[in-house]
């Protein structure tokens, strides 16, 4: 109801007052989740990013950090957005992980995705180690922003959340250290890991569970290859970016694809139980996740060199060609040329020059 003498601004602000109380009773605010999806360089990030979204376009090569976004309508008619990044280059840029945590205004609505790419063991450890520790020091760096819950800073906040999502009552919990933030470790390329020797199989994936395991982290293995692992990838990420039904489903034979919902295994299950402090913090010689590593690398020696995946020249490359930009480039690329020519004529002609006065004297 309008009262006499309101402003046209006044009646908008009251308005809007109203149409937010709707919202918050009937449940139709839209909600906001973001996806950071990073891992092994060629995995094939942006392939299911574009599954993710039924985006039927080529994947382009991810140069640094790139955005994108999906909507979602649920029970209302608000649609609910899926903010997605997406980290390019394997370990090259891990500094970039801080913009899209400090882009988020709820550290508890981001979910990691780490896509590891199983065709190459001699680089998965080391991938998923450095990625893991930078998102914890990006983490860590977003705490100088401000204090939550009353007392509890960011880190002790998110932990205890963590601890929520795993379970307080865990029978592996003194074997635990829950990742701050959810965690999604996707094993890409299984199409080709699937042909791997069975004891080869069976160590790597006793070693992710683990790590899986350890963290309260979801594992499963992926090809974009096969119907059947896109659309559990599908169904996975649209638990996290929109809040649908988790996957029921569990597989732990080794000799088939993953799949481990979070808080879903055991270490009886995984066997070799043993005392660890966890991947993230200080830990000693003899835990067990160092035993686990020990055993990972012995198998798997790690290289841990990177060339960039930056092109020579970026501009020469046609997946980020602009026509105008491009002609414009191309003139000035014409002008160089022209004005080195002529600056080596001048530097002959100068240089026949001084031979011959050289010569009369």
């Amino acid at each position: 109801m309008l009262n006499k003498g309101e402003s046209l601004w006044e009646i908008a602000v009251n308005l809007s007052k109203e149409k937010s109380l709707s919202y918050s009773t009937t449940g139709s605010i839209s909600k906001e989740r973001t996806l950071i999806i990073l891992g092994s360089k060629g995995v094939g990030k942006t392939s299911l990013i574009h599954r993710f979204l039924d985006r039927d376009e080529s994947a382009k090569q991810t140069l640094a950090l790139e955005y994108t976004f999906g909507r979602k309508a649920g029970k209302s008619l608000v649609k609910d957005v899926c903010h997605i990044w997406e980290l390019g280059g394997g370990t090259l840029y891990p500094s970039l992980i801080t913009t899209p945590l400090s882009a988020s205004q709820d550290l508890s609505s981001v979910t990691a995705v780490l896509m590891l790419d199983l065709s190459s063991p001699q680089q998965l450890w080391f991938t998923l180690e450095t990625l893991l520790q930078s998102i914890i020091t990006s983490l860590r760096g977003c705490e100088k922003m401000a204090k939550v819950s009353g007392k509890l800073l960011l880190m002790e906040f998110l932990q205890d959340q963590a601890w929520d999502r795993v379970g307080r009552d865990n029978t592996d919990k003194d074997y635990m250290d829950p990742f701050p933030i959810p965690l999604v470790i996707l094993g890409g390329k299984y199409d080709i890991f699937q042909d791997f020797d069975p004891e080869k199989k069976k160590v790597m994936c006793r070693c992710l569970r683990y790590v899986a395991h350890t963290l309260g982290a979801t594992l499963q293995f992926y090809s974009v290859k096969d119907t059947g692992l896109v659309k559990r990838a599908k169904d996975l990420l649209s638990h996290h970016g929109f809040g649908t039904n988790p996957l029921k489903s569990i597989s732990q034979d080794y000799n088939k694809p993953l799949l481990i919902p979070a808080g879903s295994d055991s270490m009886d299950q995984i066997g070799g139980l043993g005392s660890t402090q966890g991947l993230l913090g200080n830990k000693g010689p003899g835990s067990a996740l160092d035993r686990w590593k020990h055993t990972f690398t012995k198998h798997f020696p790690q290289e841990v060199s990177e060339k960039s995946v930056m092109p020579e020249d970026p501009a020469k490359d046609m997946n980020f060609s602009e026509p105008t930009i491009d002609f414009l480039r191309s003139q000035k690329d014409d002008e160089l040329e022209r004005y080195r020519q002529e600056a080596e004529r001048k530097q002959k002609y100068f240089s026949d020059l001084e031979i011959d006065y050289n010569n009369e004297f």
